[in-house]
């Protein structure tokens, strides 16, 4: 039965904290700048628990659930502290701060038991395989929206960047991801039963076999030979399984991956054929691989997109979570409809990496209001500038190497690159003089010059979300995460950035605290006054002036002596004294 959680909780003169407390403890305890009051103002009481109703529409009868928003903010809680479960509950039992940030403002408040945390977390993630909606994201747009209407950000100015994370799951080998797949299909219930005598035969000699010690013992001919039968073996054991058959989708996945079928017979395919989206891990179907200058990831990859304002904090708008194969150009045009829908304002200005550069997202750029997409360079370097003459079909080449400027021969025209131009090149390759350029190379050159023409500092303004890349992964270790499959990472990235916007408004707010007041108009005056009077007097008498300059330097002297002579005396009083 749903029940949403009372705003205004009744207090108690014995066992609220702040009537117990030292008075120097209860100050930190109830200043409203901490970050625990601030938790709670700015995250807590705002999550809007109607929108977790759906989870709680099957049970109308019985007790009513916990409290949903004191769940959401364990687990922003825990992605902040980067902590485990077990700290988690111990730091929300017996920490007042984390208490206070819960809203559990009495000492007998009860917290959520560990099972409840747990059954949360699990109805969220069947709802999203049911209906396809994450409800965390809905959360974590509607507690940043009130966030930035009351701070005033208007996200007119946005920057954005990936982050790639791995997976909490072991690096096999061939063999070994292969052979655990097909052990841990074999366990399902129900799946032995479907085999035939032969077959269950065989899978007690895959079941009883260790894989890891397997690969160490083998040479690379055995393994060959051992990587055949039990690819032999799977084809087999997928013919008898019915399509529905528990685990069926996962061991037909990793045998396509890693086999090829021809003419019935199952070969072993090249290693450097597999594609960077197969299956890495039996625990973990939905990360893929891939190598991105040299760092090698099994998991997924996290885009945020976060405001630009002066005088204003960055708050992130838009956390995407996808298999880490996926393009960053892809993330763009999703990131700026998210940002839109938060912020309530159109995006005008867009700093990112050459990554995000593509035709589609240049058209949807230009169709967007003229929003400015502004990246730095394009991926993939060119030696040839391209500068076509407005209204013509003149083109000229410079090459950037030797400075040599050539003048291109219309070609034509075709209807899948558009016009063409050559130009002779033979002092560079001898055997191929012609080089082809067509519309798509021009319009290239045309945005390198635009996007190397900007000015250093719009240019800069990407480079502090870097910052944030960082702090994301700030309790990852070795580059992981400590959860498996996209729903947990997604989950994951909502909670980890809502505490990463919290802590920006409340160093946000220290920092204004801490600034100094502009003084009065009045005593600017004054001081102008003074200062301009005393002009006057040292110009009209100059050595009436020294004289009280002279007066002012003896008596500072004088009292100097005194109050060295008073200090001797002291010491000896008191030396005089001790003995």
């Amino acid at each position: 039965m749903f029940r949403k959680t009372e705003s205004t909780p009744q207090l108690d003169l014995f066992t609220a904290p702040s009537n117990i407390l030292p008075r120097r403890a209860q100050k930190k305890y109830t200043d409203e700048k901490a970050w625990h009051n601030q938790f709670f103002k700015l995250v807590t009481s705002r999550i809007d628990e109607e929108s977790f109703r759906p989870l709680f529409e099957a049970t109308t009868m019985g007790a009513p659930n916990a409290s949903v928003r004191i769940l959401v903010a364990m687990s922003i809680l825990k992605e902040g502290f980067g902590c485990s479960d077990e700290d988690l509950f111990e730091k929300c039992e017996f920490d007042l701060l984390a208490r206070r940030a819960l809203g559990l403002e009495m000492l007998d408040d009860k917290l959520p038991s560990l099972d409840t945390y747990y059954l949360f977390g699990r109805r969220l993630t069947e709802y999203e395989q049911r209906t396809g909606i994450n409800l965390m994201e809905r959360c974590f747009e509607q507690v940043t929206g009130e966030q930035i209407k009351l701070f005033k950000i208007s996200g007119s100015s946005v920057r954005m960047d990936s982050k790639l994370i791995g997976s909490n799951i072991a690096q096999y080998s061939r063999y070994e991801l292969i052979h655990r797949t097909l052990c841990k299909v074999l366990r399902q219930d129900g799946v032995m039963t479907m085999l035939n005598p032969k077959l269950r035969k065989g899978a007690e000699v895959w079941l009883g076999e260790d894989s890891g010690k397997t690969v160490y013992r083998s040479n690379k001919d055995e393994m060959a030979q051992r990587l055949v039968r039990i690819g032999l073996y799977i084809y087999a054991v997928l013919k008898r399984l019915k399509d529905d058959a528990p685990g069926y989708a996962l061991l037909h996945r990793v045998f396509h991956d890693q086999y090829v079928v021809e003419k019935g017979r199952v070969e072993l395919k090249d290693k450097h054929k597999v594609a960077s989206d197969s299956l890495q891990s039996p625990d973990d179907p939905d990360a893929t691989y891939r190598d991105k200058g040299g760092q090698k990831v099994s998991g997924y990859v996290t885009n945020i997109t976060e405001t630009i304002e002066s005088d204003k904090p960055s708050i992130i708008t838009s956390v995407q979570t996808e298999p880490v194969t996926f393009a960053d150009c892809n993330f763009l045009q999703d990131a700026i409809s998210n940002t839109e829908r938060v912020t309530g304002h159109l995006v005008e200005n867009v700093y990112a990496d050459g990554a995000y550069q593509s035709p589609e997202n240049r058209e949807f750029a230009r169709l967007h209001m003229g929003m400015e997409l502004l990246t730095g360079k394009l991926q993939g370097g060119c030696r040839y500038l391209l500068d076509r003459e407005h209204g013509t079909d003149n083109l000229k080449v410079t090459d950037t190497e030797t400075g040599e400027v050539f003048d291109a021969i219309y070609v034509g025209e075709n209807k899948r690159e558009g016009k063409h131009w050559r130009v002779n090149l033979s002092h560079v390759k001898p055997t191929h003089p012609w080089r082809y350029f067509n519309e798509d190379e021009v319009r290239r050159s045309e945005l390198r010059r635009k996007i190397e023409s900007l000015p250093p500092e719009e240019q800069h303004k990407r480079n502090n979300i870097e910052a944030a890349m960082f702090q994301y992964s700030f309790h990852t270790r070795n580059g992981k995460t400590r959860y498996r499959g996209l729903f947990r990472h997604r989950l994951q990235a909502f909670h980890r950035c809502m505490w990463m916007n919290l802590r920006r408004l409340v160093l946000f707010q220290t920092t204004i605290s801490q600034r100094p007041l502009p003084e009065p108009a009045s005593s600017l005056i004054g001081k102008t006054e003074d200062y301009i009077s005393s002009l006057i007097k040292a110009v009209s008498d100059p050595m009436k002036v020294f004289c009280e300059y002279l007066m002012l330097v003896v008596e500072k002297s004088v009292w100097s002596v005194l109050k060295l002579r008073l200090s001797t005396s002291e010491q000896m009083f008191n030396l005089n004294a001790t003995f």
